[in-house]
């Protein structure tokens, strides 16, 4: 998808068409979806239906289940979604911080009231929730184990490792006063972090060129 396909008064992302009226024409989508990130996938196997969704939590899901990251009992899905959504929350909690003025508008058109929110941010709520993270790994055998307690690493692992890389970049800065260094006071969290920073794979897309850098702001 691109242009008007994409973004156009009739394009799959719904949130880019204008009005209420355009929002509810019908085309020939498999299923409405709002705003990206999306996915479409038609599995391999016969008979299985097209999917195409949006929201991260969601896409996580699904792509964790189609590549064998899904938890292996219901109790273990329920903590795994548990920690995916609060990562979710954490995430756009902190993007606000950079965006107090109207969440829409460029960090750039705000950036003085922007800095002065996510340095608040950084010395209050994150460690806050960072905390909240603590207190789930140390519920564990040990900080490098699956997050959700299971056999095996699910997508709550790559969310959380994910969430957590995105905090160190952002926040280890002079101008946050190193808060991921000086101020997060979490071994678990750490050791858990370079503890998936070690997976093979994950390590080697993390140092190619397929890893987009960093725009330097709004936790992105």
């Amino acid at each position: 998808y691109s242009g008007d396909n994409f973004k156009g008064p009739s394009g799959i992302m719904r949130v880019f068409r204008g009005t209420p009226e355009n929002i509810l024409a019908e085309n020939d989508d498999i299923f409405p979806i709002f705003f990206p990130p999306a996915i479409q996938h038609t599995p391999k196997k016969e008979g299985a239906e097209p999917v195409l969704i949006h929201q991260v939590p969601a896409c996580m899901i699904y792509i964790g289940e189609q590549l064998g990251y899904e938890p292996s009992s219901s109790a273990e899905r329920a903590r795994a979604n548990c920690i995916l959504m609060n990562v979710n929350d954490y995430l756009a909690e902190g993007r606000r911080s950079f965006h107090p003025i109207k969440d829409t508008m460029s960090y750039h058109d705000q950036k003085e009231a922007g800095d002065k929110s996510s340095k608040e941010f950084s010395q209050t709520r994150m460690l806050m929730w960072l905390a909240y993270f603590e207190a789930i790994l140390l519920k564990n055998t040990n900080s490098t184990s699956p997050v959700a307690g299971g056999p095996n690493v699910t997508y709550a692992d790559f969310a959380l490792f994910q969430v957590l890389y995105t905090t160190a970049y952002q926040f280890d800065t002079e101008f946050y006063e190193h808060a991921w260094t000086k101020k997060a006071n979490f071994p678990a969290i750490k050791e858990y972090y370079a503890w998936m920073g070690e997976r093979p794979k994950l390590k080697a897309y993390m140092e190619s060129d397929r890893c987009p850098p960093f725009a330097g702001d709004s936790m992105m």
